[in-house]
């Protein structure tokens, strides 16, 4: 969710621009129900891309803002990413941001990378055929490189299954928090309604948002998620239209996860950056709430053996529940699909493509130096957890820091994401209400603002979420 998007035929922001749709009190109505998936865009698939693009959308730039919605929570923008690959680059055109309009499926958005990839690349192989010292000092024929965060990793495999000559032309593929096996937390975005979340306005907007988007149902998971107690299964399409999305696109989406376990596709030079240590749901459990399908997100996962049965507790018979950690949106089995070749950092799902670790990352592998041995995927270290469904004027908020001994030489600040304005150190104590030891402090916000939280221990790259401070329903 992370492109720019706009009417086409009004020039109307829609999305990624202006906070006051999220803020306001009724600003935002008429901007979401734009947004909703017409039928026409709920069918576009990789055929549609190539015989005739929609148009009523418009992809016009990757964010150059913080911006956030419930559930999935902050997204920062992807200003620093491209600097940092500029930087390491023969020329600033060499690299080229690809903005899609992530509502649609992730085939039909691959389709139209793969036109514009092979464009890219054609138009970068001329310039360099034209300047014999590049030629030179190249030694070979250029290929390409993608840097990909969260769903845009999916577009780039759809992108490269479908073109197997783009995927021949191509030298590596960066993944930053790419859920290849799916996250529970689209389930939960699609449940808002029936979970009767606060505040109202803003979750009943992204719920009927979501509940039309393929792009969102392509997050699903494929994974065996929905906790039985004495048995775990994978989602059906009748699952999620129960949990309040649309059993036509989740059949799609379920179908193609079903594919990929069968055929394996290999991203060529692929190298995964991971999130870890962050509280991340990783499976479901579902609930009765007046005759309502309610979703309860879990902190655990399971193991599967080779030939696919569940890891049991050999006394019990139970299956064993584990946490598999996660990046706080999408867990650690999920991002390192397909790659021995992995990069942990305690990082935010949608903060981490401006993570300082993660920038070193894509730029040493843009330069083809090695990545060197990063220790970790255990999910220990320091995490941190904000309300994911923002929080309201005058009622505090619970920040909460996991995985540390002490609060000794650690700081929590909140400062104004839009305005800059400075913050106030927030004071953490263990929280009674925690039996994992956590650290809590409570914020409560002056005006409605899109707030930064940051955790420093002082001995990692400090950990940052955004959070949503809105006034009270009307």
């Amino acid at each position: 969710m992370g492109s720019v998007l706009e009417d086409a035929a009004t020039g109307r922001p829609l999305w990624g621009v202006d906070l006051a749709t999220l803020t306001g009190a009724l600003s935002g109505d008429a901007l979401f129900t734009a947004l909703r998936a017409e039928a026409q865009e709920q069918e576009a698939d990789a055929d549609t891309a190539r015989r005739a693009p929609l148009t009523r959308v418009r992809a016009t730039a990757l964010l150059a803002r913080p911006w956030w919605l419930p559930v999935f929570e902050g997204l920062d923008p992807y200003t620093d990413a491209v600097t940092a690959l500029r930087q390491v680059t023969t020329a600033p055109e060499a690299v080229v941001p690809f903005p899609y309009d992530w509502r649609l499926a992730v085939s039909y958005n691959g389709a139209l990378l793969a036109r514009a990839a092979n464009a890219h690349l054609e138009r970068w192989r001329q310039r360099v055929a034209a300047a014999p010292e590049w030629a030179a000092a190249g030694g070979s024929r250029p290929r390409l490189v993608f840097v990909a965060h969260s769903m845009g990793g999916l577009v780039v495999r759809a992108a490269l299954e479908q073109d197997l000559e783009l995927a021949a032309d191509t030298r590596a593929v960066v993944t930053v928090g790419t859920p290849f096996l799916g996250s529970a937390k689209s389930v939960l975005a699609l449940n808002l309604l029936h979970a009767q979340a606060k505040p109202n306005r803003l979750v009943r907007r992204v719920q009927e948002m979501a509940a039309t988007l393929p792009g969102v149902h392509d997050l699903l998971p494929g994974y065996r998620c929905l906790d039985l107690g004495l048995d775990v299964e994978r989602l059906t399409p009748a699952d999620v239209a129960r949990f309040g999305g649309d059993a036509d696109l989740a059949a799609r989406s379920l179908d193609g996860h079903a594919r990929h376990r069968w055929e394996g596709f290999v991203l060529p030079g692929h190298r995964a950056v991971i999130g870890e240590a962050q509280p991340t749901v990783q499976t479901l459990e579902e609930q009765r709430a007046g005759g309502a399908a309610v979703v309860a997100g879990r902190r655990h996962a399971f193991d599967v053996e080779e030939d696919g049965e569940l890891v049991r507790d050999p006394t019990t018979g139970i299956p064993a529940r584990r946490d598999a950690s996660g990046d706080g949106t999408v867990h650690l089995p999920s991002a390192r699909t397909g790659t021995e070749a992995v990069t942990y950092v305690y990082g935010q799902h949608g903060t981490l493509m401006r993570h300082d670790e993660v920038l070193r990352q894509i730029r040493r592998i843009a330069l083809e130096r090695p990545q060197g041995v990063h220790l970790g995927g255990d999910g220990t270290g320091p995490g941190l957890q904000t309300p994911e469904l923002g929080g309201v004027l005058g009622v505090p908020l619970t920040l909460t820091a996991t995985g540390l001994d002490s609060p000794a030489g650690v700081t929590l600040s909140v400062h104004s994401a839009t305005t800059g304005r400075p913050g106030h150190p927030m004071t953490l104590r263990r929280d009674p209400e925690r039996a994992d030891g956590a650290l809590s402090a409570h914020f409560t916000a002056e005006v409605p603002d899109l707030y930064r939280v940051v955790l420093d221990t002082g001995r990692h790259t400090p950990l940052t979420q955004l959070v949503l401070v809105t006034e009270p329903d009307a």
